[in-house]
């Protein structure tokens, strides 16, 4: 089973060649990934979390593929397509390409961000929280955040609370509704810096209430499945030229389906690359406009 499905294309514009190409650089995914996704479920693990969180500054062992830590924060880059790639399509050197790219992308990132702390907007925001006020927490608690490169030329973030257990890892992901030009990213002005900061606060908030109505047992499914996509889930261009608009996750667990806003549980395997699904694992709060697909499936489909 592979977490990246194409969309239905009819009525989409493609044209008959455009889809052959589509539908072969979808194969050539298929074959890569199919001996080596883990695809997990998300699961509630509410018993988990009642034993208490302790917060850890430092990033997760589960990353997607290909990305780029910030080197001294908690910032994740997600690259889009890299140049590296069309130029030097020898898979073992243009990964070492790539990655010296990307390397390099997140160093510059990280000296235009550095007024911003996702750790710390976290730890504040989950300040007095009764998880926190457990004698031998059980879980582990890595407040993060993803700057994902998409291949429409924007930015897109989301405030991540990455939870690790005894046999048991949770994912919780807020998608900040701003999203930034590479003109705004590559040299933020004040007022960007300020919407940035807002965006994390807020989200923080929310990552605080997810994580502690987890705990309660609050977040398990309705029984309704739908099939979801979103540049915020998949943003860049799978095999070079998938167009991200056409991945979805099909048959993900809808928690909540609010007026504008829908909170999903997605299966998935956190070590792919992001544009092949390596961020669909966990439970991930949406507003609306930012979904290209929201399709209920019908009952007996779920």
């Amino acid at each position: 089973m592979v977490p990246l499905v194409l969309a239905e294309a009819n009525g989409s514009g493609l044209t008959a060649a455009r889809r052959r190409r589509v539908a072969a650089a979808l194969a050539v995914c298929v074959a890569l990934l199919a001996g080596c996704i883990s695809i997990k479920p998300s699961l509630p693990g509410e018993q988990a979390l009642q034993q208490g969180v302790e917060l850890v500054r430092g990033l997760p062992e589960q990353l997607p593929a290909q990305s780029a830590p910030f080197p001294h924060a908690q910032f994740v880059l997600l690259p889009t397509e890299s140049a590296a790639g069309l130029l030097v399509p020898i898979p073992f050197v243009t990964e070492a390409i790539a990655g010296v790219f990307n390397a390099s992308a997140a160093a510059s990132d990280e000296a235009r961000l550095a007024a911003l702390d996702p750790y710390r907007i976290v730890a504040d925001a989950m300040a007095g929280s009764p998880l926190l006020a457990a004698a031998k927490p059980g879980v582990k608690l890595r407040p993060f955040a993803f700057v994902q490169d998409c291949a429409d030329g924007r930015y897109r973030l989301a405030l991540v609370a990455h939870l690790q257990g005894a046999g048991w890892v949770g994912r919780y992901m807020v998608h900040l509704p701003t999203t930034y030009g590479s003109g705004e990213f590559g040299a933020p002005s004040p007022a960007v810096m300020a919407a940035m900061a807002r965006d994390l606060q807020d989200g923080a908030r929310q990552l605080r209430q997810l994580v502690e109505r987890a705990a309660r047992g609050d977040l398990r499914p309705s029984g309704t499945r739908a099939d979801v996509g979103s540049l915020h889930l998949v943003g860049g261009r799978a095999s070079g030229f998938l167009p991200p608009s056409l991945a979805v996750a099909r048959g993900a667990d809808v928690i909540e389906d609010g007026p504008e806003h829908v909170l999903v549980r997605i299966a998935g395997d956190m070590t792919l690359p992001s544009a092949t699904g390596g961020l669909y694992f966990g439970v991930h709060l949406l507003r609306k406009d930012q979904l290209h697909t929201f399709k209920k499936r019908p009952a007996q489909d779920s």
